[in-house]
């Protein structure tokens, strides 16, 4: 077979220090979305903003969704590799100088959640905007060194409000440290959501 493709990226501020952010962003959107959130939440913080290797609607996305809009369990699994070797060979090379966190909305949450199920060894935490659970009836592995923050909307109308209780509890049980908040918005984020971000990402990964 043959190796599959890199992502296209958007590298910044590698003089930093703190633990980078990889920005994972949603679905028909690009590696520029979330590039203004990173520079509100972690603007003394290196990134990657990646675009997402499938072609979706007038976008991209991280993996595929059914026509009924299900996930699509089978191809979540293999972007999920695709996407950890890259970030594998990422801190190989020293694009990432660190183990990374994940910052991910809505489809590119989904994916860092998955990272964090099959991969975990290639990111040190996760803030999962919007998620839905990648395996409902999986247990994630231990992941008690790693620190997760989940931040859903209680009118989201893409999200019930159980999916973001089970993809909590499933993480919880892992062991990780887990934030979860609920912001009075729908699938877009609150105008309160940036400064909660960083305020976390201080408090969890310092500077070095």
């Amino acid at each position: 077979m043959p190796e599959p493709q890199d992502f296209l990226f958007i590298a910044e501020r590698a003089k930093f220090d703190a633990a980078p952010l990889v920005l994972l962003h949603g679905s028909g959107m690009h590696e520029r979305n979330l590039i203004a959130l990173a520079d509100r939440v972690g603007p003394d913080r290196p990134y990657l903003a990646l675009r997402g290797a499938v072609e979706w609607e007038e976008g991209f996305a991280f993996f595929r969704r059914n026509p009924d809009r299900t996930l699509d369990y089978l191809d979540l699994f293999n972007e999920t590799h695709h996407l950890a070797d890259f970030l594998a060979r990422a801190l190989e090379t020293r694009l990432l100088k660190r183990p990374p966190v994940l910052l991910g909305f809505s489809n590119g949450a989904i994916m860092a959640a998955s990272v964090l199920l099959h991969r975990p060894e290639t990111a040190i935490g996760a803030v999962l905007l919007r998620p839905l659970s990648p395996a409902p009836a999986a247990d994630f592995p231990e992941l008690k060194n790693h620190r997760i923050l989940i931040l859903a909307g209680e009118r989201d109308e893409r999200r019930a409000p159980e999916d973001v209780v089970l993809v909590s509890h499933q993480i919880e049980k892992s062991g990780a440290r887990v934030t979860t908040r609920l912001f009075p918005t729908g699938h877009g984020l609150d105008e309160r959501e940036p400064d909660f971000i960083g305020n976390w990402l201080a408090e969890n990964f310092p500077p070095a």
